[in-house]
């Protein structure tokens, strides 16, 4: 019976404790974003360069790869935004800061349809709500251990009730209904 209520409860807190916690290899890094983009008049490749929660980056610096190597770089404006020109149609690696994009440029005509006019690229998407603008934006997965405060604070009341239940079945506390418990195995 002890050995069940144990099993019992192990099995409880390992379902609080989120899967990329246990997991024994690290997480891949976040895949590639791939944008379909008309290039404008003159092969111009326009783009915006914004934070998670939408506001352009000024002064930032976006570089533009083709085939490994560097093509052009450029600091974006007050707003976030940016703009090439004399752009062949084609793959480039659009990259700044810690965002990445593979961007499939289109010659005016030859787009897919509702092909995108600009590429927007998005820096630290994940951002701490409520705090004050920092230079370089906090990102955040939860609390101490990946949990909301809900889950932390169920993990600590199994920490507690668990050792608490296994002292009073040994100490012949009896069983949970309040009557005594099964004799002791020897």
């Amino acid at each position: 019976m002890l050995i069940a209520r144990i099993t019992f409860g192990l099995a409880c807190l390992g379902m609080l404790i989120p899967q990329g916690l246990m997991a024994a290899t690290p997480r891949p890094e976040a895949p590639l974003r791939t944008a379909d983009v008309v290039l404008g008049e003159g092969g111009m490749l326009f783009g915006r360069l914004i934070d998670g929660r939408g506001y352009g980056l000024p002064g930032r610096r976006v570089d533009i790869h083709r085939g490994g190597k560097l093509i052009v770089w450029m600091r974006t404006d007050q707003f976030g935004r940016f703009a090439v020109e004399n752009l062949p149609g084609g793959p480039y690696a659009v990259t700044s800061g810690s965002s990445q994009y593979v961007v499939r440029a289109w010659a005016a005509g030859s787009a897919p349809p509702r092909t995108s006019t600009r590429v927007v690229l998005v820096e630290h998407a994940l951002v701490v709500h409520q705090q004050a603008p920092t230079e370089e934006p906090i990102t955040s997965s939860g609390s101490g251990l990946g949990l909301g405060p809900l889950g932390l604070s169920a993990v600590i009341g199994m920490a507690i009730a668990i050792p608490v239940v296994v002292a009073n079945q040994q100490d012949g506390g009896g069983s949970a209904g309040g009557g005594p418990g099964p004799p002791a195995s020897p």
